[in-house]
């Protein structure tokens, strides 16, 4: 009898020891969300039609929003990290997650894991997500407001199994991408592939007009090409200016000495590549602001770049960036210029 008793007792013994250890392993298994890389972007097929779309809405500075709606599908790699910490080994068949973007509920994502992971191991599980238009549409004005910045946030359990026992493990982790690179980066690539070629019936020098929208669309996106004038002497100006329709822009500078003005400009607009560009005194400033006649040291045609060489006496004057002839187009314009004693 107390052979039986000593079994009992050692199996009851065995039993708390494998249960402490059950409890102690399920206290310290671990899952979170390691990373999120970005894959791909599922596209529409970029027409003409779309691609003036989305230059279109660079005059409201609302071209992401233009180009995101182009999107079908954004395709990401969720990459977990599973860590056990405890003194059993662990079965995980699968794991289930909500996935939200900015806080806000796109769907519901799943991976068949399949893998043991022992004591002391930290396995990397990576489960593709392909996130469809219809499913992130709720988070598409969250997206755009924030420039492309995604925060993914996943929410959900994980099922382990000790002892042939489902153990439900919650978890809950989030990660920072942005995609507003990649959607520029496509623009223009698409910009690049349909820019109109010229066959030889038109002349070089006359823009095609849908060249001049595409033109426009890079620079907003990227910038307009340096300006690069070989000027010595004292830098009077060297930057870059938005001159609104109907408006002017302009730079004040004095001269101690009699000196040689020399410089350039290059402009770029969605409409109309053009610009006037002059060169007067304080006196002359007063008249073409009361619309009189003005005298000036120079003064382009409405033109897309020019370049300036004046020699002017001590005095105040002004650079003048006139946009009044146009209606509708805002003008990007590089504009250098420095002074050299005579």
């Amino acid at each position: 009898m107390g052979k039986i008793k000593l079994i009992g007792i050692s199996i009851l013994i065995i039993i708390i020891i494998l249960g402490a250890l059950f409890a102690y392993s399920y206290t310290h298994l671990s899952i979170n969300l390691k990373d999120v890389e970005f894959q791909s972007i599922d596209w529409e097929t970029l027409t003409w039609s779309n691609l003036l779309n989305v230059g279109l809405n660079t005059l409201s500075g609302d071209w992401f929003n233009a180009a995101f709606g182009l999107i079908q599908g954004i395709n990401l790699n969720f990459i977990f990290n599973v860590n056990n910490n405890g003194f059993l080994p662990v079965y995980i068949p699968d794991l289930y997650y909500d996935i939200l973007i900015n806080d806000i509920r796109i769907g519901r994502g799943n991976s068949n894991i399949d893998t043991t992971i022992y004591p002391g191991e930290t396995k990397e599980i990576i489960s593709f997500q392909n996130i469809q238009k219809n499913s992130f549409s709720p988070a598409i004005n969250s997206i755009v407001s924030t420039q492309g910045m995604m925060e993914i946030k996943v929410k959900g359990t994980a099922y382990f199994k000790i002892f042939g026992i489902n153990i439900p493990i919650p978890f809950e982790s989030s990660k920072q991408i942005s995609i507003y690179d990649e959607v520029k980066n496509k623009i223009n690539s698409e910009i690049q592939k349909n820019k109109p070629q010229n066959d030889g019936r038109v002349s070089a020098t006359v823009k095609n007009p849908l060249e001049n929208v595409l033109n426009s669309i890079t620079v907003e996106l990227f910038g307009a090409e340096d300006l690069e004038l070989s000027l010595s002497g004292q830098t009077i100006v060297d930057s870059t200016y938005k001159v609104t329709p109907k408006s002017y822009s302009h730079i004040y500078f004095t001269l101690q000495c009699t000196a040689n003005i020399q410089g350039g400009f290059i402009v770029n607009a969605l409409l109309g590549n053009d610009i006037v560009v002059f060169i007067l005194n304080e006196e002359n400033l007063k008249k073409f602001e009361e619309g009189q006649n003005a005298s000036t040291y120079y003064k382009s045609n409405k033109v897309e770049s020019g370049t300036f060489d004046v020699v002017l006496v001590p005095g105040e004057y002004y650079i003048i960036m006139s946009n009044e002839h146009s209606m509708f187009s805002t003008k990007t314009v590089q504009l250098q210029a420095a002074s050299t004693c005579s």
